[in-house]
């Protein structure tokens, strides 16, 4: 393309975004996501005649109908791969309005939201909390639900920073390194086999607990068929971390998760890590943030208080200012 036709597609484009205004954008992620119109409305605080007209003009833009409000709301393909994009893209409009290069964590008035599995959120976040509540008392923590997947998806839940498992990780966004953990095994404290050594031949014969396989291979990494993780005998499948050590107190279970988080657990409850006698993989566990916010103060803050966090996991909680 020539100097002037470039020129032109750039007038062209502006003038495009000139007619969908942002309250535009409001209005029509109002109506991707609600039940109704009135419903649409009412989120935004206007009328439903309003509205309507709202609904006309988006439909005149797109040339589709977006939405179809009858029995159920149904949208039409456009309008559903609309969806996630416009609330993305309103994130980054109030992310754009609200940018300050000023961060003091003492004096600082905001939320920072955070996401992470759940076997993390107990092994981890307890361990940063603290520290965070007492040099950025203004600051609110906010936790989101993980979703296992795409990390990228994540951030269109609104999520400032993410940590998730390596093999999660998307390479074209912003990474730092948290903690490398391996896979440890948790009986209960009168299991037969506790307080001895356990080879790979015991460990498959005895009946496991574990999580589902997709949230498994997530944190203790991907494991080829002739490893004891996919040789074990496993009778109990749960959705949640925090139930694999209330399942094997009082049974002969064995329940097969983080090293870091069986340690938390092994602290304060009456379970015990197994001494297995055949080798474990190594994984790693790494935050994540979008390319376009990784000069933000908040940001920098925030990852070198994970990354402290990480470093001080087995040490006395660092309160220190």
């Amino acid at each position: 393309m020539d100097e002037a036709g470039e020129r032109t597609s750039q007038i062209e484009g502006r003038s495009r975004l000139r007619r969908l205004n942002i309250n535009l954008l409001y209005s029509l992620d109002a109506l991707l996501h609600s039940p109704s119109l009135t419903a649409a409305a009412r989120s935004i605080a206007i009328s439903q005649p309003a509205m309507s007209v709202k609904l006309r003009q988006l439909r005149e833009h797109f040339g589709d109908e977006l939405v179809l409000f009858t029995e159920r709301r149904q949208l039409t393909a456009l309008g559903e791969a609309l969806r996630q994009r416009v609330g993305r893209l309103l994130r980054e409009v109030d992310d754009t309005f609200n940018l300050t290069l000023d961060f003091d964590p003492a004096t600082a008035r905001q939320t920072i939201t955070l996401t992470a599995p759940e076997v993390v959120e107990l092994m981890f976040f307890s361990r940063i909390v603290p520290r965070l509540r007492a040099v950025a008392p203004g600051v609110e923590l906010k936790m989101v639900p993980f979703a296992h997947g795409s990390a990228r998806r994540l951030f269109d839940a609104g999520v400032d920073v993410a940590i998730v498992p390596e093999a999660m990780a998307d390479r074209d966004l912003c990474t730092a390194a948290l903690l490398d953990h391996q896979a440890a095994a948790l009986v209960c404290a009168a299991h037969p086999f506790a307080g001895r050594r356990v080879d790979a031949a015991e460990y498959c014969a005895a009946p496991h607990a574990a999580v589902h396989e997709d949230m498994e291979r997530a944190i203790l990494g991907d494991f080829d068929a002739e490893s004891p993780l996919a040789r074990r005998r496993v009778v109990v499948r749960t959705g949640l971390h925090s139930m694999l050590p209330t399942l094997v107190i009082g049974s002969d279970l064995i329940a097969t998760t983080s090293n870091w988080f069986a340690q938390h657990q092994a602290a304060c409850l009456p379970v015990v890590i197994l001494d297995l006698a055949f080798r474990q993989q190594s994984t790693r566990i790494v935050a994540q943030w979008q390319p376009y916010r990784d000069k933000e103060p908040v940001i920098r803050w925030l990852v070198a208080e994970l990354k402290r966090g990480a470093d001080g996991i087995g040490k006395p909680i660092d309160l220190g200012l």
